[in-house]
């Protein structure tokens, strides 16, 4: 999944991303919590154990969410990750779609060579 060298913070961007979407209806189930600690081994996050651990035990504050923080090269990576928590419970709800689209209209869109 990963395609170019993140940083951390890149790395852990992207975990609280995914970890808010886990925390959508107010509920984390087993399956989502798999999710989340695999994709912080995917992203090689530093003390994986314990950010995933902090993530479960509450959700992303606002300020840690914040779209317009991510880098437009990571900003694929992000929704990518965010949809992958949405079905991780095997549950798509038209609540967490509906934040998916909000995210997906915030976060940048990586520049293309053509838009030169």
């Amino acid at each position: 999944m990963v395609t170019a060298p993140l940083s951390s913070t890149d790395r852990r961007q992207v975990l609280r991303f995914a970890a808010s979407f886990l925390w959508a209806d107010l509920e984390v189930a087993d399956s989502e919590r798999r999710f989340l600690t695999n994709l912080a081994r995917e992203l090689e996050v530093n003390d994986a154990g314990s950010e995933v651990a902090g993530l479960l035990a509450r959700p992303p504050v606002p300020e840690e969410i914040d779209p317009t923080s991510v880098p437009p090269a990571v900003a694929d990576l992000v929704r990518h990750a965010a949809l992958r928590a949405i079905a991780a419970d095997g549950r798509v709800g038209s609540d967490e779609m509906k934040m998916f689209e909000l995210l997906d209209d915030l976060l940048p869109r990586p520049k293309n060579d053509d838009d030169d």
